[in-house]
């Protein structure tokens, strides 16, 4: 496959979940410090970690934001909904402090129950290596894609209990980093001083908190958590619009 693939994969998982931060250990330990502000309570460490067991616990959220890797603009809005998938877009574009080849394009992407589809531009099309020629097979279709295509693995930003174990890193060390309104939502954020380049996390002021953004360093961008268990239903595309995606090594 491509490394195309494997560098927006990858880049992705990197960009929202680890990124931003490394995020606190399942022992529950104490980190330095406490937390009045709002209705939180409890060091920075017990608030990330009862923030992330809050992930784990979510029916459905919604994922939006970008980030940016090897000069390219990675831009993702997801709609997750727990042990069922997930539908979306995934867009990309040459960032501002790109110095090579532009990489642009844009997919619509399903996944349900598994199984991934995805709809996708001429240039995505043409950026996964595929001849052009071959787009009229593809225009306006949904391409079901195997379950060896690396583009199978973008299944894993489809369910909040699997974000959320990506974040189990024996890391401790928040502080408060002051406070921010995420999508209207009072947030408390914090940073790991100990741990150069881990960005910051917020959290959102609440009985239940939640986290609402990863934020990276130097330019790296941010993800907004958001719409933590609103009604949501993922439908896989008719089968009159999907073609199968194994006949383009997909």
């Amino acid at each position: 496959m491509p490394s195309l693939l494997r560098t927006v994969t990858a880049s992705l998982l990197a960009g929202v979940i680890a990124l931003p931060v490394a995020a606190c250990s399942s022992g529950g330990s104490s980190g330095p410090g406490t937390s009045s502000a709002g209705s939180l309570s409890g060091t920075p460490d017990q608030i990330v970690q009862q923030a992330v067991s809050d992930l784990k616990a979510a029916t459905s959220l919604r994922i939006n934001g970008s980030v940016i890797s090897q000069g390219t603009n990675i831009t993702i809005d997801f709609t997750d909904v727990a042990a069922h998938g997930c539908q979306g877009t995934l867009a990309l574009a040459a960032s501002a402090s790109s110095s090579g080849a532009a990489v642009s394009g844009l997919a619509d992407l399903v996944e349900v129950n598994s199984t991934v589809y995805m709809k996708l531009d001429k240039s995505f099309f043409k950026n996964l290596g595929l001849p052009t020629a071959a787009f009229s097979e593809v225009t306006g279709k949904y391409i079901k894609v195997t379950s060896t295509s690396e583009l199978a693995n973008f299944a894993q930003l489809c369910d909040p209990s699997t974000l959320a174990g990506s974040f189990d890193k024996e890391l401790t060390g928040f502080v408060k980093d002051g406070t921010s309104t995420v999508d209207g939502q009072a947030a408390e954020s914090f940073k790991q001083p100990a741990h150069a380049g881990s960005g910051i996390v917020s959290v959102s002021e609440s009985a239940t908190p939640e986290i609402v953004r990863l934020q990276g360093t130097g330019g790296e961008g941010q993800v907004d958590f958001t719409d933590y268990d609103a009604p949501a239903t993922i439908t896989a595309p008719p089968a009159s619009d999907v073609i199968d995606g194994s006949k383009f090594g997909l």
